[in-house]
């Protein structure tokens, strides 16, 4: 971990970072600490909302967080193949904000704040052709609690600097969406090249989309814990199997979770179980995706999630087993003694290897 004045930025045009809109912008620079992103590609937790936000986001790289010395945190994605950037400002709001029209409120006192930053840019002439879109409102609904309002517009504008070859312009659009979730202001700034056009717009709308999963999923996920729980108590009861249904569609919705199940050997496994016993490959696909959920849900890595979604797996092939002889595999019964033995993930692996 390393301190620094400001998280560091690209050399490229596009990716020249532009001043927050909690700072002014003739104020110092903000001092805090800079971290990388974890290296065994767990997310990042934000304690005081619960959001985990993942190491990969619909294509966009988690770049690593800023801790401002005053309070508050920055979070960074980066997608280098579309040459778009995403910042996320998670503040303390500071003031009780009790009804909705209050909330309401200071987010438009925000989005104020956004247009003075641009406008002051452009008067100090690193930008221009200052295009700024009128403002949206809207709802983020969340699982038994009362939605969070949130405004967005977006701007456009001719960054003006410098490069290796001189003075260079380039035309950039950014989207700016503003909510507050449990007393904290959290404001999504994703910025690409304008001539992405109406391309840029849609994986724009994407990654956004994601974000917001990504913030109602707290208040869901506590229920979606639960359902868990309901089908490894009893994997083929009538409730266990409905429970997992609700999870796995769930699971459809958050595709950020480090779930994976291997092509190979696993699709050869289950077309095998299906030709001798139909509806126990849906048993053991089933087993592997809520094993692998119940590590995820707990922060664990892609490691982790393999590992114990292999010991689910190996659990439901023990039962079906015991039922249908003929499902068995020597390949499969391997893997199954690996698994019950917390070693199911290092099989797969190897089995890659040997492959």
């Amino acid at each position: 971990m390393q301190v620094m004045n400001f998280p560091p930025i690209f050399h490229t045009l596009f990716f020249l970072a532009l001043t927050s809109v909690f700072t002014g912008l003739h104020a110092q620079e903000p001092k805090g600490r800079w971290t990388p992103p974890p290296l065994n590609g767990s997310p990042w937790k934000h304690g005081p909302t619960e959001v985990s936000f993942p190491a990969m986001l619909g294509g966009y790289r988690f770049a690593g967080h800023f801790d401002y010395a005053d309070g508050g945190v920055l979070l960074r994605y980066e997608n280098l193949q579309e040459q778009a950037r995403m910042d996320l400002f998670l503040f303390k709001t500071n003031e009780a904000l009790p009804t909705v029209d209050d909330k309401h409120r200071r987010l438009l006192m925000e989005m104020d704040i956004v247009i003075q930053d641009f406008e002051s840019m452009v008067q100090q002439r690193r930008y221009k052709n200052l295009v700024i879109g009128e403002v949206f409102g809207g709802e983020l609904a969340l699982w038994q609690k009362q939605s969070v309002p949130i405004a967005s517009r977006t701007f456009t504008a001719t960054r003006l600097g410098i490069s290796n070859e001189g003075s260079a312009e380039a035309a950039v659009r950014q989207w700016v969406g503003v909510t507050i979730l449990d007393d904290y202001l959290i404001t999504i700034r994703h910025m690409r090249p304008a001539a992405t056009g109406d391309a840029g717009e849609e994986s724009m709308k994407r990654i956004v989309g994601l974000v917001f999963q990504l913030l109602k999923d707290p208040a869901l996920r506590s229920h979606i814990r639960e359902l868990v729980d309901a089908y490894l108590k009893d994997p083929f009861s009538e409730h266990g199997v409905q429970a997992s249904g609700a999870v796995l569609a769930y699971l459809k919705q958050t595709p950020y979770f480090p779930i994976s199940i291997p092509e190979v050997p696993v699709s050869d496994w289950l077309a095998h179980c299906k030709a001798i016993a139909p509806g126990t490959e849906e048993d053991l696909l089933r087993a592997f995706m809520l094993g692998s959920a119940k590590a995820a849900f707990a922060s664990g890595d892609a490691d982790t999630c393999l590992k114990e979604g292999s010991r689910q797996f190996a659990k439901v092939y023990r039962i079906l087993v015991a039922k249908h002889p003929g499902i068995s595999r020597p390949e499969m019964e391997s893997f199954a003694t690996a698994a019950e033995n917390g070693e199911g993930h290092l099989w797969l692996k190897d089995y890659e290897l040997r492959k």
